[in-house]
């Protein structure tokens, strides 16, 4: 039997070499028109490699774009310009956020709900407006402040933080009842007899009545013009309290605390300048009734010889007077409604004026002193020279060197940046 020769693997080709000679010929040496087509289709897959490319690069930067226009140039665009200095919406929001931590916080304490979230949500959109406002007057009050060379120091704030925190301290911390004893000798013990005068003799009467007033008001103090204080080991814990109960850092609180007591010296300055503590001052009396007619028969009876102190006890309609007379003392400028002051301030003593329309009805009016330069009550004195700084703040604001500039496009930036959708 004839023996076969052992049978080799078949070789499997590979795919280009399964192909036809024809094709492995043309791969080897390709035509003309077989390069020209590789390589417009390598020229096409470059392009759209260049064009997915230009895409992503473009798309990258519309989103930097948008986010250095959200982040950066929105940011700094100023709100508000008051002379040489500005307010930039970053700033803006800033100032605001401690209001908002707050406004959060009182939100949370009260609970949940729509109505409690729309109503946070109403609060948080007027903040725009009056911390802009705020922001102003504070650089109004900086301006006259280096004007007129008035400084803060660190030590001003340190003594108005501590006194802010034991105040504070005080106000929320329980204090002992004094039970009184109904003796006069046991009233007369130090804790009964602290709310007397240092160095007053007392007798049984008095501090009979000073028992009764610390068991009344357990809080009255020695001194008359008391600085509370606290000790070291209580001043920490007190000061966070603080710090929580107003949703504030120490820095906030101290930026806080500095301008007020800016405020505080700048109107003190600006109100010593406009309201000296001597004025040219008048006393006068007054007789005020609901219609002029009946001014005019008072002012007849008057001219007629009626006394003047009767009438008014019988007719004023003025309550802070009438029982006195009429009299009101004596008074500057700055004090009375305007209409009325004019018309005392041209009257010399014992001189009647004419029948005078105010704000609250018709006066005769009669002097019966002046005095060129007289020493301005304390009362009086403090709300003139109150009034001369809010005066003098409401002029400045409305000067040509103070614009507000918040577009509705910034005020919706400004609230987006607190959560709240425009």
């Amino acid at each position: 039997m004839q023996q076969r020769p052992p049978s080799t693997p078949r070789r499997v080709r590979a795919a280009h070499e399964s192909k036809s000679a024809t094709v492995r010929a043309a791969a080897a040496a390709p035509s003309r028109r077989q390069l020209s087509k590789w390589q417009r289709e390598q020229r096409q897959q470059r392009s759209l490699y260049i064009a997915v490319g230009v895409l992503a690069v473009l798309v990258l930067a519309i989103l930097a774009g948008g986010a250095i226009y959200d982040n950066v140039i929105r940011a700094n665009e100023v709100v508000a310009q008051i002379g040489s200095d500005s307010v930039t919406a970053s700033q803006l929001v800033d100032a605001m956020r401690p209001q908002v931590r707050f406004i959060d916080a009182q939100t949370k304490q009260a609970g949940s709900g729509t109505n409690l979230t729309q109503y946070a949500d109403s609060q948080k959109r007027d903040l725009p407006d009056s911390t802009l406002n705020n922001l102003i007057d504070q650089h109004l009050i900086a301006q006259e402040a280096a004007r007129r060379g008035i400084a803060v120091s660190a030590s001003d704030i340190d003594e108005r933080e501590r006194q802010t925190v034991a105040d504070f301290n005080a106000a929320s911390t329980p204090q002992p009842t004094v039970e009184p004893t109904g003796t006069p000798e046991a009233a007369a013990t130090p804790g009964a007899a602290a709310t007397l005068q240092a160095g007053a003799t007392p007798d049984a009467s008095a501090t009979a009545a000073a028992a009764a007033a610390a068991a009344a008001s357990p809080s009255v103090l020695a001194s008359p013009t008391p600085v509370p204080t606290l000790d070291a080991a209580g001043y920490g814990p007190a000061l966070q309290q603080v710090l929580d109960r107003n949703n504030l850092t120490e820095a906030e609180l101290r930026d806080q605390l500095q301008q007020s007591l800016l405020r505080e010296k700048v109107s003190e300055a600006i109100g010593q300048d406009q309201a000296p503590a001597n004025e040219e001052q008048v006393h006068a009396r007054h007789i005020l009734v609901p219609t002029e007619d009946q001014a005019k028969d008072v002012l007849q009876q008057l001219q007629n010889g009626a006394d003047f102190a009767t009438l008014a006890t019988q007719l004023s309609t003025d309550p802070g007077s009438k029982t006195q007379g009429g009299d009101l003392g004596w008074f500057p400028r700055g004090v009375m409604d305007k209409a009325f002051e004019d018309a005392a301030f041209a009257l010399q003593p014992g001189q009647l004026s004419d029948v005078v329309h105010g704000t609250n009805g018709y006066h005769v009016i009669q002097v019966l002193e002046r005095d060129p330069s007289r020493p301005v009550a304390p009362d009086q004195l403090q709300n003139l020279r109150q009034k001369a700084f809010s005066d003098w703040l409401t002029g400045r604001r409305s000067s040509p060197d103070v614009k507000l500039q918040l577009s509705q496009a910034e005020r919706d930036w400004v609230l987006a940046r607190i959560g709240v959708r425009p």
